[in-house]
């Protein structure tokens, strides 16, 4: 009984202060009398007042500020307040069908008692079920406010923190598309390319038609130079936005990248760049008026197409000795070459006819006029960022 000495020593000390209210000494002095005998305790003891005794502070005023604390109220008003909880109600429906309520009569003090025990059994389920679903989507949606505010803050790292919170609260509510789209944005400035699509994925899975994760998406394929994905992704935003001028911009600048991109994959490699040693006679002054004769590179590229050209040229560059012959006959080595000043085409011809029965290749000046094709310059590796317009959202 040792536990309960500190209860019982207040109780004690609460009703010996009722004797100054009016309340008959005698009788209290029999209670009081009787309570200390069966828990050891005492009011007069020096010993016991310094273990168990709250004073100033009265038993009364302890309860008072535990109800308040705990928000307890009268169980009547509890019970009453109750019946008003349409989930309270749908429970002790529940239980009633269960046969809780047999053997007591309404209106009894054990149907009261019970009804109590019912109460708190049905708080203790709502304290540990955890908020509603109502109350995380609000959750999440504050702290998607706080994301908006960090990233307008320039604060990247804080805006995607939020929004993940945002939607460890709320992952497939209503708004957890919003969520998704605004992570990716934030995403794209840290220049995490990937998780931006990512996020722009999902956002699309749980709002098909949401404008701006596609718009997104096509902003997060472009820094990844997925332009022909940033087009797709675009031309998606405008089917279903089509006046909106801003997807619109960005919908030709990633065409604008495609066509760049084809253009440049469209030019031809230098005739005969995978064979071994032919880049440093392609550089000879004298061979390049050569080719200009045989119609530039395009020409060239045409005459190396035949296979037993091109074993010829091979087997050129693996002869040291035949190398240097050839270079001479350029003008690379301080002689050959024609009176003119040009390469001596017909003793290369020669040389390579003798090699594999080409025949002459002095006729190859009639291969002129072809136009080399351009090339284009490659696209941006990274174009600056651009400026997110805020959020609607």
């Amino acid at each position: 009984m040792s536990e309960h000495k500190e209860t019982i020593y207040l109780i004690v000390e609460y009703l010996n202060g009722l004797k100054d209210a009016g309340v008959n000494a005698d009788t209290i002095d029999t209670v009081t009398g009787l309570l200390e005998a069966e828990f050891d305790v005492s009011t007069t003891s020096t010993e016991n007042f310094s273990e168990y005794s709250t004073f100033p502070v009265s038993l009364a005023d302890v309860v008072t500020a535990g109800k308040k604390a705990l928000g307890t109220k009268k169980i009547s008003e509890a019970l009453a307040e109750a019946k008003g909880d349409a989930k309270f109600v749908a429970f002790s429906d529940a239980v009633v069908k269960k046969g809780y309520f047999d053997g007591a009569e309404e209106g009894s003090l054990e149907y009261m008692q019970r009804s109590a025990r019912l109460l708190n059994k049905y708080r203790q389920k709502v304290l540990t079920a955890g908020p509603s679903k109502a109350e995380l989507e609000a959750q999440a949606e504050e702290e998607k406010i706080k994301g908006n505010t960090a990233i307008n803050s320039k604060d990247y790292i804080g805006a995607i923190k939020h929004y993940s919170e945002a939607l460890s609260l709320s992952g497939d509510g209503p708004n957890s598309h919003v969520y998704f789209c605004n992570r990716a944005a934030a995403y794209c400035h840290t220049n995490e390319y990937q998780a931006a699509v990512d996020d722009c994925l999902s956002s699309i899975a749980l709002s098909p038609d949401y404008v701006k994760a596609y718009s997104r998406l096509g902003l997060a394929y472009y820094f990844m130079e997925k332009f022909q994905d940033a087009v797709d992704a675009y031309e998606r935003a405008v089917e279903i936005e089509p006046e909106n001028k801003a997807i619109q911009d960005s919908l030709r600048q990633a065409r604008n990248k495609v066509k760049k991109q084809a253009a440049k994959s469209s030019v031809a490699p230098a005739a005969g760049a995978d064979i071994p040693g032919l880049s440093g006679l392609m550089g000879n002054p004298n061979m390049k008026r050569a080719l200009d004769q045989m119609g530039g590179p395009a020409g060239l590229s045409s005459l190396m197409k035949d296979p037993q050209m091109m074993a010829m040229a091979q087997q050129m560059m693996k002869d040291p000795k035949m190398m240097q012959q050839a270079m001479s006959m350029l003008g690379g080595a301080g002689g050959g070459g024609g009176g003119d000043g040009m390469p001596d085409l017909s003793a290369l011809s020669g040389m390579l006819g003798g090699m594999g029965g080409m025949g002459g290749m002095g006729g190859m000046g009639g291969m002129g006029g072809a136009t080399p094709p351009s090339s284009s310059s490659a696209p941006s590796s990274s174009s600056g960022k651009k400026q997110f317009r805020g959020f609607e959202e």
